[in-house]
């Protein structure tokens, strides 16, 4: 008996009996209590297809169809399960929403590839946790495309002795970053040199009075992690011949911010008690061109990197961790369609860009092997040889025995036939 028969059977008064089992009136709203039960479990179903987290079957299908995802087929010709594809689909809700995080791309992308979306459906044993490391960094993602930037300038005249370049670097940034300045003389040579970042409060840098850049020269200036300048003429380092503005060592160089920033460059020509009247040193303003590089991180975006030859960096993580179970579990889509997951997974407003990486893997074991060659061999010498002979042999020989015999007459019963005895 079913709620829905025990609600039944109280509109009924006591005097018909619906509570006794036995009773037809029983029976008959038991009957009706059931058909009512199925009715309640097929309007939660419905009402549970209309959720992604509590669909399945062909609800789920519908749903993934409202945003594009298909169910994939698996390395067996089976359809993908519920589980999986349920995964993926949440994954992608959020591009529409502008919610994408960081694990949604990366697992849309191992299932692209044929990877699980979840490396936990592997079931892989607690002693290959490396491996599963491993297989995670096979899709690498990183956050803020950098992008090479370049701004360069030509040097005018600021004053009546120095020559002058302003540079603006105006693209918004995440975070700020060291330039790498290349500052080149074209006429005449160059004397107190002066960097310095606008609106600042004096950040820069200066050469010191005795230090001259000649034309044709090409001045590096680079810095360190923690800012420290490192300047050089080719392979000699003159960063020793720079101080900051202020006059203090050692020379720190700014970096470009994330906002609107300004740059002047200035350098002199000749220098009264320094300069001489040699071919270098002319008195006229310098001619120089500077560039100015950095490398520029763009907001609202991302990059994917996997490797190219994916089933053989997946086989080669298999044998180095001997592992001989499965690992590529789906049917990966081909590499031109896997950018469109990524802009399919990915937040709104947000872009992504798709890399590969090239891995050669070799074998570099090194096996050391000795062998060795015996012969046995036994003699014997039994001294067995064959001669022949061949000679001529004379031989005369004469016999001239001779023998006389005396016989005596025989007698009977007394004469033997072993002695000489004649019978005539």
């Amino acid at each position: 008996m079913s709620f829905k028969t025990d609600k039944l059977t109280k509109l009924f008064p006591d005097v018909y009996g619906a509570r006794d089992r036995e009773t037809v009136l029983f029976k008959l709203l038991d009957t009706v209590g059931a058909e009512l039960m199925d009715a309640d479990a097929v309007v939660k179903e419905l009402m549970k297809s209309h959720w992604v987290r509590h669909a399945s079957g062909a609800a789920l299908d519908g749903l993934g169809a409202v945003f594009g995802v298909e169910r994939r087929l698996m390395r067996s010709g089976q359809p993908e399960p519920d589980a999986p594809f349920r995964q993926r689909l949440q994954s992608v809700v959020p591009f529409f929403t502008g919610g994408g995080t960081v694990a949604a791309v990366k697992g849309a992308v191992r299932s692209a590839l044929g990877l699980p979306f979840d490396l936990d459906d592997l079931g892989l044993p607690a002693q290959f946790t490396a491996l599963r490391d491993d297989i995670e960094d096979l899709v690498q993602l990183t956050e803020f495309s950098p992008v090479a930037e370049r701004v360069t300038g030509n040097s005018a005249p600021g004053g009546e002795d120095f020559s002058e370049a302003v540079l603006v670097f105006d693209l918004p940034s995440v975070g700020e970053s060291f330039p790498r300045i290349e500052w080149k003389v074209l006429n005449g040579g160059a004397r107190r040199l002066r960097l310095e970042r606008l609106g600042t409060g004096g950040s820069g840098v200066q050469s010191l009075p005795a230090f001259l850049l000649e034309a044709g020269e090409t001045l590096t200036l680079t810095a360190d992690a923690d800012g420290r300048l490192d300047a050089s003429i080719g392979p000699t380092d003159v960063s020793s011949s720079f101080t900051n503005l202020d006059g203090s060592t050692p020379a720190r160089l700014p970096a470009i911010p994330e906002v609107r920033s300004e740059w002047q460059f200035r350098a002199r020509g000749g220098v009264f008690d320094l300069s001489t009247f040699d071919e270098a040193n002319t008195f006229d303003l310098p001619e120089f061109r500077v560039e100015v590089g950095r490398l520029r991180l763009q907001r609202l975006t991302f990059d994917v990197r996997v490797p190219f030859f994916l089933q053989e960096a997946v086989a080669e993580l298999k044998s180095r961790h001997g592992y001989a179970g499965e690992l590529l579990v789906y049917e990966g889509l081909p590499f031109d369609r896997i950018q469109d997951v990524i802009h399919q997974t990915a937040a709104a407003g947000v872009r992504g860009n798709l890399s590969f990486s090239l891995n050669f893997f070799e074998t570099h074991s090194v096996q050391e092997e000795f062998r060795g060659h015996a012969r046995h061999r036994v003699e014997e010498d039994a001294g067995a040889g064959d001669s022949l002979l061949v000679s001529n042999v004379n031989r005369l020989g004469e016999n001239q025995d001779s023998t006389e015999g005396f016989a005596l007459g025989g007698v009977f019963d007394i004469s033997r036939f072993d002695q000489s005895f004649g019978f005539q």
